[in-house]
């Protein structure tokens, strides 16, 4: 096998992509703690998604309601995490049949993921996976990672220098990834989940298969 490392992300390869009610009640539930009762549709989209971006988010909520951003930010993210740990609780976010497909291969393991650092934690806990990967990176609630998102290369460059590979492959699910991948110099290999099966890529993956399992077989013979 010629690659030393593989690098996973997580949602859509390892696990099933979070329902869309985790994003939802998080940013209603900050809100409703902050005690913003009636937000407008724009102000749920800024706490769910940062519509807009971070500095007209600030302004917004701080001349509108005299609070910090940064703070809801913060808490919407951690109520990310735990309703994530919920939906795996109610089998509503699961681990892919293939997700093991790689694990006992001889390499160095990681991931690098969107998601949060602490949902990685739990996710890893909760499958039993604590083990097998030798480093891992996720986002943390706070603003500082605002931007930190792949396909930028911040954390992918802090797992490669966690694994020291000779040569790395990174695997994900979503164009980004494959850009993440390149931009950092590794080949990338795209997983085509149902979610996906059209999606068109550019640049294009060193792999592009349609289960972890295949990856594995093309990995071990090298073709």
């Amino acid at each position: 096998m010629e690659y030393d490392a593989v690098v996973f992300d997580m949602d859509g390869v390892l696990v099933e992509r979070s329902p869309s009610w985790v994003f939802d009640d998080a940013a209603e539930r900050t809100l409703a703690e902050a005690d913003i009762d009636d937000p407008t549709a724009r102000e749920f989209r800024v706490v769910r998604t940062l519509e807009g971006g971070l500095a007209a988010a600030r302004e917004h909520f701080a001349s509108t309601y005299g609070i910090r951003f940064d703070d809801l930010w913060h808490r919407r993210n951690e109520l990310v995490t735990e309703n994530q740990v919920t939906a795996m609780t109610d089998g509503e976010k699961a681990l892919y049949d293939d997700a093991r497909a790689l694990l006992d291969l001889p390499t160095a393991r990681g991931i690098v993921s969107n998601n949060q650092h602490s949902a990685i934690e739990r996710v890893l806990d909760r499958f039993g996976l604590d083990d097998r990967f030798d480093t891992y990176y996720g986002l943390r609630p706070g603003v500082e990672d605002v931007g930190a998102e792949k396909p930028g290369t911040r954390y992918m460059n802090r797992a490669l220098a966690d694994l020291t590979p000779d040569r790395a492959v990174y695997v994900g699910d979503r164009p980004s990834d494959v850009a993440a991948a390149h931009n950092v110099g590794i080949d990338a290999a795209f997983v085509r989940r149902e979610f996906n099966t059209d999606d068109e890529l550019e640049p294009e993956p060193a792999f592009d298969v349609d289960s972890l399992h295949e990856l594995r077989e093309t990995l071990v013979s090298g073709t």
